[in-house]
């Protein structure tokens, strides 16, 4: 009999972690069914408020004899209460079990909570038409993603391999050897992307909280991302590691959307002319774009560090297409910029002061009528329109790796840029 398993919402910005606690279920449960595939790990919609931290949920699914698929089912719920970190408002588990063969319908609701808000109720309902058994913790929030990540056909997807910390390290520092990590990443780059940042020289496989992770390692093929990670030198015990399938690093959170029908918490690309051009309000830079059906301010926040300079070259009558997540900011609905591909430059001009016409000196402003430095003749003020050569390209301009979400698309994977492009048939 087939089972699906889905989990989500067990850690805090304090510790614990939803896939550690997934590897741990897919080896104990691998003792007493047949895996189906890798488990899954799905991000979800990443403009979400309430997250714990990714908003990543985790799933998988094994053949298994009727007679266990209670002590199965007992299994994962013991585990989830458990180590889930209660400690934390945000922590609100939730379980999932399905039966069977996947629902058209919970696929759908899959993609929606990837690219939309939805909601408890929401989850309750549609578990309930999908015949899924579901449990709540506290709020029990994860349901959401215990039953999206079970929906998931992963059609498309990459690789991460997690390695986990014994738990006396946890939350101390990493031993990581830095060195190897930049001979890993130009052994298999772009096989294994996102490894470091080149920009800043920092590596970007070890995060830095509390959490059981020691290094996580993402790829586009299984086997460059296993040796990936056993060329890296670690100063630390390694506990065991997790190979997942996941839908990180695919964009499937994005789609197009006129700017009028944009709602919080939406991931959308959109097409439009820049209507006002940037400013700058403690180190984010601001502009506004519209296309007829409404207008939204675009940001590209100070944590996007280089990205901004691109943006900076933005000017009014631009028309871009642009790529990133709707939330307030100030009040004021934003849109999060991850990337924006310019379509046609508007031309920018700039006035230059002409020559002297008696001895060909440089001219000084006074007023009205500008003055030679040079023999003290004296015109009107009429200045010399001159047409300065766009420094843009017809590209995509993506934020740096360590700003960059999850599930967002690194231009250096194949179809990096078509996902992009293709939905506008450029």
């Amino acid at each position: 009999m087939m089972i699906h398993i889905g989990i989500d919402d067990t850690d805090s910005p304090n510790g614990m972690c939803t896939t550690y606690l997934g590897a741990l279920l897919y080896r104990e449960i691998s003792r007493l069914a047949e895996p189906l595939d890798l488990p899954k790990l799905i991000r979800l919609n990443p403009n979400i408020p309430y997250k714990t931290r990714g908003n990543g949920a985790v799933s998988m699914s094994f053949n298994a004899r009727k007679e266990d698929i209670p002590k199965i089912k007992e299994l994962v719920l013991n585990m989830v209460e458990s180590l889930s970190d209660f400690s934390h408002k945000n922590t609100n588990p939730g379980v999932a079990f399905l039966e069977g063969e996947i629902p058209k319908e919970l696929t759908e609701f899959t993609y929606k909570a990837i690219r939309e808000h939805v909601g408890i109720e929401e989850a309750e309902h549609i578990g309930e038409k999908v015949g899924a058994e579901i449990h709540k913790f506290k709020l029990g929030r994860g349901i959401i993603g215990a039953l999206a990540s079970i929906g998931h056909p992963l059609k498309e997807f990459t690789y991460e391999l997690l390695a986990y910390r014994e738990p006396e390290k946890w939350g101390t520092v990493r031993k990581v050897d830095m060195e190897s990590v930049f001979r890993m990443d130009s052994l298999f780059y772009p096989f294994t992307h996102d490894n470091i940042d080149p920009f800043k020289g920092s590596v970007l496989i070890t995060p830095h909280g509390k959490d059981p992770v020691l290094v996580g390692i993402r790829g586009i093929d299984r086997n460059r991302v296993i040796l990936a990670f056993e060329s890296v030198t670690f100063n630390e015990p390694v506990a065991f590691y997790q190979l997942y399938k996941t839908n990180q690093n695919t964009d499937e959170h994005l789609t197009f959307k006129r700017i009028g029908e944009l709602k919080l918490y939406d991931s959308a690309i959109v097409r439009g002319m820049i209507s006002k051009a940037y400013w700058e309000k403690g180190r984010h830079v601001f502009f506004e774009l519209e296309d007829g059906t409404g207008r939204i301010r675009v940001a590209a926040f100070e944590p996007t560090k280089g990205f901004r300079r691109y943006v900076r070259k933005l000017i009014k009558g631009d028309e871009i297409i642009a790529a990133g997540g709707i939330k307030e900011h100030d009040g004021v609905l934003t849109l999060n910029l991850e990337k924006f591909y310019p379509l046609t430059l508007a031309p920018k001009i700039k006035y230059q002061k002409p020559k002297c016409p008696k001895c060909g000196g440089t001219m000084k402003s006074k007023g009205d009528y500008l003055k030679c430095k040079r023999c003290g003749y004296r015109m009107p003020k009429k200045l010399i329109p001159i047409e300065v050569p766009r420094d843009l390209e017809k590209k995509i301009y993506e934020v740096p790796p360590d700003a960059r979400k999850h599930l967002s698309r690194p231009l250096v994977l194949p179809l990096g840029e078509e996902k992009i492009l293709d939905v506008f048939n450029l």
